[in-house]
């Protein structure tokens, strides 16, 4: 699909999408992977214990605003017996933007000063 391209996020696929208007792109995505590591012991865990669906905000494409609704997995350790949630290199922790969105305004504000910073909607 094309907008794996424009979209670039590695080790994730596009399940589909929506344009909405007065909203933007929807982007569906899931990872690829099949595993996720435990963040309390590092072993690896392929028990896929629930998915959680999140909205996370992303560059604009053409002026258009993008979201993302991302399937985070919840997998199980055996080793910890503990539910995790699988880290996508793309967003940070307990964030509703992409790294590159915040990059990107970061940017945005030292070439410019407050004032005249876009705002992101």
């Amino acid at each position: 699909m094309i907008l794996d391209k424009f979209l670039n996020l590695k080790g994730t696929s596009i399940q589909g999408y929506l344009h909405l208007e007065n909203i933007g792109i929807v982007c569906q995505i899931e990872s690829k992977n099949q595993k996720a590591i435990c963040p309390r012991c590092g072993l690896e865990s392929d028990k896929l214990h629930q998915n959680h669906r999140h909205l996370v905000k992303d560059l604009p494409i053409s002026g258009q605003p993008v979201y993302l609704q991302v399937n985070r997995r919840q997998f199980k350790c055996d080793n910890c017996r503990k539910p995790f949630s699988e880290e996508l290199d793309f967003v940070a922790k307990k964030r509703t933007y992409t790294k590159r969105l915040a990059e990107n305004i970061l940017e945005q504000l030292k070439e410019g000063d407050i004032l005249n910073a876009p705002i992101q909607k």
